[in-house]
């Protein structure tokens, strides 16, 4: 888009005020409970208005990944949009605490499918920016002695776009038998792994169905926060200070939470079966 384009978006902007807490509560009050379906879309249109310049500052985060400024927002929107349809009043959390989840999936599913010609399937983003936090965090040297062997599960149908991530070959050494007394990977590939069957995939399927019923069934500030860390449902992981930050709440009493929650899903036995690879990660 344009720069002309941007500057008519933020100017159009300016005519929409951002809304007090006790507006949107009775905006959402609306949307839920009002028997009126053009009331309820009214409400829901207002609610959005009201908190896009929330998804601008969200969205200038991502600038500089491949889509304009105003790409990023118009995806944000969506996510928003969703949002507002989806938040559950009952629950103890914010609403733009909330939104912040839909809207980051939304842009972050849009800028791995618009990378070039190569579609990233969304169970596989937080995978790929753990590959590429690891190698910043490693001097972003192929040849540093790096651990990479958490990502020797993955499929070969995200090895073509890690390799255009880091411009490297995955053929290439990344480290000598001396690193690691001998025991080092010799090559990215290595680390990869090969091509997982059928069986594999429906396996990791089920397997991913099993964590989504069952955090689904867990108070909505306790299953964001496990989300957000352990990067569900395309969203990137998010470290404990951004989920603090987003959620209004320190550092430690988002851990505190985690390590909480954590504890009470592996008090039934039913939920350490289906959760077991989670729980220990």
């Amino acid at each position: 888009m344009s720069d002309f384009n941007e500057s008519l978006y933020f100017r159009d902007l300016n005519r929409y005020p951002t809304l007090t807490p006790q507006e949107e509560a009775v905006l959402l009050t609306i949307i839920k409970k009002n028997e009126s379906e053009e009331i309820r879309n009214s409400a829901l249109q207002r609610l959005i208005r009201g908190n896009l310049r929330f998804v601008v500052s969200v969205a200038r985060k991502y600038q500089g990944r491949g889509l304009s400024l105003l790409d990023l927002i118009n995806e944000g929107n969506l996510g928003l949009f969703k949002a507002a349809k989806r938040f559950d009043m009952e629950k103890d959390v914010k609403f733009i605490s909330y939104a912040v989840w839909w809207i980051r999936q939304s842009i972050q599913k849009a800028l791995f499918e618009q990378v070039g010609a190569v579609r990233i399937p969304p169970n596989k983003l937080a995978l790929v920016n753990r590959f590429k936090r690891a190698l910043v965090q490693n001097g972003g040297d192929y040849e540093s002695t790096i651990a990479l062997e958490e990502f020797a599960s993955c499929e070969r149908d995200i090895v073509e776009v890690m390799e255009k991530i880091v411009d490297i070959s995955l053929d290439a050494p990344i480290g000598d038998d001396s690193s690691s007394g001998g025991d080092s990977v010799s090559t990215l590939m290595d680390v990869l792994g090969s091509e997982g069957n059928q069986e594999d995939e429906l396996e990791r399927e089920e397997r991913r169905k099993l964590i989504q019923e069952t955090l689904s069934s867990l108070p909505q500030r306790e299953e964001e926060i496990l989300r957000m860390f352990y990067g569900l449902d395309s969203i990137e992981d998010t470290t404990l200070k951004d989920i603090g930050e987003d959620l209004k709440l320190s550092r430690e009493r988002v851990r505190q939470i985690k390590n909480k929650t954590l504890r009470k899903l592996q008090k039934s036995k039913e939920n350490k079966e289906k959760l077991a690879d989670f729980l220990e990660s």
